[in-house]
């Protein structure tokens, strides 16, 4: 644990305003510049670990990495400070696709292609962008305040890493899980690659669903089909109907002519034919659709391919001169020309469907007939499967774990090579004299023939394959090295729902086969943020926010608590709402005027413990409030309940602690008469707020940083370098107090209805109000007395009364408070017209949730069906409601008889 330094730290001048830049600044600077988010590989500590989702090189920070960042940094300090040995692995991915676009876009601006450059020299291009801008997000997440283990960066090309996969690669491929394929996959030819299914984006698009007439070959009539992709008519190998469509029987065996060329095709019977679709017959093209592949392998059918890889129509046999060359669109709008000119369209109708592209380019695909490698999945799906069935792999929230069985228990076998130069090239070498393929880990000199003439393969890998191995990767496996020891498996994954099977699912099945382990305990999968209508963003559209505008404007802690308070549990689709961090804003620079006045009167102060016998009430009931505190946060933060954490914070800071106790504080102070300048207070006040500080440090890093670092501290921690080191508060169940919160309570409540009836009947603020409380219970008057300087001082009350039977003053308002009544004299205090309205306005609003509670009670199906304690809640609502109107309409009697 880093101890301190003689190190100055200048002082953040305490304004009235917090300002969030200059203590961010500072305390970046300070923990950077100390080093003090280094791996800690004491044997004697447990371990905690994360490893973040390392971010595309081509990436700037958005919204969904400020909230994934803000999540694991919570767990990160809170766990730092529970004493653990931390590592929160932090890099970034080469991101194949995008950055080859990335380089790609550039070279087009000055003139020239890749393929001019040649593979070598722009790979050198590709290294100089990613060192020039790879590291931008990993900068912009400083912003944030995260506590990453920097001086492990990693990145999935690095030397070792690259080791890791060569090695994942060859086991696989040596054991009969890898394997090259002619297969129909998905083709983008903007970006010349294969692409997965989870690749692929379906948008729903408009376009045209054309029925086509096929001649029978004796001329005795048509076979119409229905097909959204005339263009790839001349690659039809087939026309297929369902074996159960009556409408077909008779065609099944006979042979129609493809139209425009005349070639004959066979009718063929095959279940998978929708008979709903269309006119029930399909014209089959196994080189150019994923489904008639399968149709035509299981009928033996050719497979002509027609459309290449840059989506152009083919110098083919089966296709028209006229059309060799075309873009595919192109083709298709004169093939239906032609046949509507021909008599052979029978129909042109608008259809809506889903259309595939490519996740990168947004180009649409292009189902292509090609030869891949591909992992044999089933077998390797079964663990991972097993692990989460098991739970000993957990999905917070839970629903999420159905998401990921149902893609494994129905997973196809995975399309790992891309026709790109950006990447890990895939290991295998074919041997051009023997014609022997096989997978190296490390580049062979010869072929075991003898040969030296050996052929790299020249696709790389799936991005995704490389990513599969970042926990134990990044760790240093194949090696056994320490941190793999005490940091594996590691602790959580938080990620979002969108790559649980791109990534979630095959970093488990690649753990499982590799390391013998599962990669992590927890998945925790984040929500969405959308904008404020609902929609998702997107830099494209214009609609997507810039966390870095944001933390300019509000700073880095109020981002984070809004981020944490959205947590895991709740809604997975949030709407972004700005005027939410404006209020996290106010709730920091509620804080930071907390500490002024409490750093104010910690002044020259030496830490002592408090004397609990000279406890008031007051301090006795915040002494109880922070150790609930503390005890409903560490159950929050172990059970991934953020949401929680920030609401227990936001309410105990801002009303328990601010608007009560300080106030009371400031009384206390202030009539204190042993001459030490409110000794006990201030000891009560030093050991809440330094505590609060390192509770509240993992959601808000900056400003309890600084606070802490002005609070005077016991010397054990005056050792210390930061807070991030100081020990995580626990409660203290020796000061939780119930009799004390039950008796403030009472003090608060009628605190409350003096300022409410100041408020109702628009008494100035200024103005001292005379209050008479009748209180006929013993116990409560008691406490009453007892705490009448509170009364007084917080209600602006003078002079108060309290006693067993006051009668009610003339003119007076009042309000019942538990078993007592609150009498405020209202002669010369108030405008009684004003007061009238205002009355009247409330009444209006209790009589409409009084309908909607009993709209609720009157409904005989609900008071069978909803649980007891949710009636007993409504009944009890009613009951309020029914006393406040009660309360209002007497108050307006008051101002009636005034009249």
């Amino acid at each position: 644990m880093p101890e301190a330094k003689e190190i100055e730290v200048k002082p953040t001048e305490s304004k009235s305003a917090y300002n969030p830049k200059e203590v961010e600044a500072k305390w970046t600077k300070f923990w950077f510049d100390e080093d003090l988010f280094s791996v800690d590989m004491n044997p004697d500590k447990p371990g905690f670990s994360v490893a973040l989702p390392p971010p595309n090189i081509t990436g700037n920070l958005h919204l969904g990495h400020a909230l994934n960042g803000t999540l694991q940094d919570v767990l990160i300090r809170w766990k730092r400070m529970q004493g653990y040995n931390i590592l929160w692995q932090p890099g970034t991915d080469h991101a194949g696709i995008a950055t080859q676009m990335v380089v790609e876009r550039e070279l087009k601006k000055q003139g020239g292609n890749r393929h001019q450059l040649g593979r070598e020299k722009f790979l050198e291009k590709v290294w100089q962008w990613r060192n020039q801008y790879g590291n931008n997000i990993l900068s912009q997440y400083k912003r944030l305040g995260v506590s990453f283990s920097w001086n492990r960066m990693a990145f999935t090309m690095d030397e070792n890493y690259v080791k890791a996969i060569m090695k994942a690669f060859c086991i696989l491929f040596k054991e009969g899980y890898i394997y090259r394929g002619n297969r129909v996959t998905n083709w983008c030819p903007r970006c010349l690659t294969s692409l997965s299914d989870l690749e692929v984006e379906h948008d729903e698009t408009k376009g045209h669903l054309y029925f086509i007439k096929y001649a029978l070959e004796d001329k005795s009539g048509f076979l119409t089909v229905a097909t959204t992709r005339p263009e790839s008519i001349f690659a039809d190998v087939a026309v297929a109907v369902n074996p159960r469509d009556n409408r077909y029987t008779d065609f099944v065996g006979r042979k129609v002519a493809l139209p425009l060329t005349g070639r004959l095709l066979p009718v063929i019977a095959d279940d998978y034919v929708d008979l709903e679709f269309g006119t029930g017959a399909l014209k089959i093209t196994p080189a150019h659709d994923a489904n008639d592949f399968e149709v035509g392998q299981r009928h033996n059918l050719p497979m002509p391919a027609v459309i290449d890889q840059h989506g152009k129509l083919m110098d083919h046999e089966y296709v028209p001169s006229q059309w060799h060359g075309k873009e595919r669109f192109a083709v298709r709008k004169e093939v239906v020309e032609e046949l509507d000119s021909t008599g052979l369209l029978a129909e042109d109708r608008d259809y809506v469907h889903g259309l595939g592209y490519c996740e990168r380019c947004h180009t649409v695909i292009e189902p292509l007939l090609s030869e891949q490698w591909y992992v044999r999945m089933k077998e390797l799906a079964e663990p991972a499967i097993k692990v989460v069935e098991e739970e000993r792999i957990v999905f917070i929230p839970e629903r999420h774990a159905a998401t990921y069985l149902d893609w494994m228990r129905n997973i196809r076998d995975w399309c790992v090579s891309r026709q790109l130069w950006w990447g890990h090239r895939i290991p295998v070498w074919t041997c051009k004299q023997c014609g022997k393929v096989d997978a190296y880990e490390q580049a062979p000199s010869q072929c075991p023939c003898g040969s030296e003439a050996l052929e790299q393969d020249s696709d790389v890998l799936d991005t995704w394959f490389s990513s599969a191995l970042w926990p134990f990767a990044t760790l240093g496996w194949p090696d056994e090295t320490p941190e793999l020891k005490t940091f594996y498996p590691t602790t959580v994954l938080s990620t979002a729902r969108e790559i649980i099977n791109l990534w979630v699912a095959r970093m488990i099945f690649t753990s499982l086969k590799f390391v013998g382990k599962i990669p992590f305990k927890h998945v925790l999968i984040h929500p969405v943020i959308q904008t404020a209508d609902g929609k998702r963003m997107s830099k494209s559209k214009g609609n997507a926010i810039d966390p870095l505008d944001m933390i300019e404007k509000y700073g880095a802690d109020a981002n984070r608590f809004l981020f944490a308070s959205l947590g895991v549990k709740g809604d997975q689709d949030v709407r972004f709402r700005e005027d939410r961090l404006e209020e996290y804003k106010r709730f920091a620079n509620k804080l930071w005027n907390a500490g002024r006045f409490v750093l104010d009167q910690l002044k020259d102060f030496k830490p002592a413990g408090i004397e609990r016998d000279k406890l008031t009430l007051a301090d006795r009931w915040i002494l109880h409030k922070y150790s609930c505190l503390l005890r409903d946060v560490h159950d929050g933060l172990r059970n991934y309940d953020f949401h929680d954490v920030c609401r227990d914070f936001y309410e105990f800071i801002w009303d328990y602690y601010c608007d009560w106790y300080l106030e009371i504080a400031k009384i206390q102070i202030g009539r204190d008469d042993t001459g030490n300048g409110g000794g006990q207070t201030r000891k009560v006040l030093h050991y809440i707020f330094e505590g609060l500080m390192r509770a509240l440090h993992p959601v808000m890093p900056f400003i309890t940083e600084d606070l802490w670092s002005r609070t005077p501290k016991f010397a054990l921690y005056n050792q210390l370098a930061s807070i991030m080191f100081a020990p995580y508060p626990r409660e203290d169940e020796t000061l939780m107090d119930s009799v004390a919160e039950e008796q403030m309570a009472l003090l608060i409540k009628t605190i409350r209805s003096v300022r409410n009836i100041r408020q109702t009947y628009n008494v100035p603020a200024a103005s001292e109000a005379e209050a008479l409380i009748n209180c006929p219970d013993d116990k409560e008057r008691q406490c009453l007395e007892a705490g009448a300087d509170y009364i007084k001082r917080l209600a602006r009350v003078n002079p108060l009364k309290i006693s067993v039977d006051t009668e009610a003053p003339a003119m007076s308002a009042w309000e019942i408070i538990s078993g007592a009544k609150v009498y405020v004299p209202l002669a010369n205090l108030i405008d009684v017209e004003k007061s009238k309205t205002k009355l009247l306005q409330r009444r209006d609003a209790i009589e409409k949730e009084l309908l909607k509670v009993k709209q609720i009670l009157d409904n005989a199906d609900f008071r069978a069906k909803a649980p007891k304690e949710k009636v007993d809640g409504l009944l009890a609502q009613l009951s309020d409601f029914e006393a406040q109107m009660a309360s209002v309409e007497g108050q307006l009697k008051v101002l009636a008889d005034a009249a």
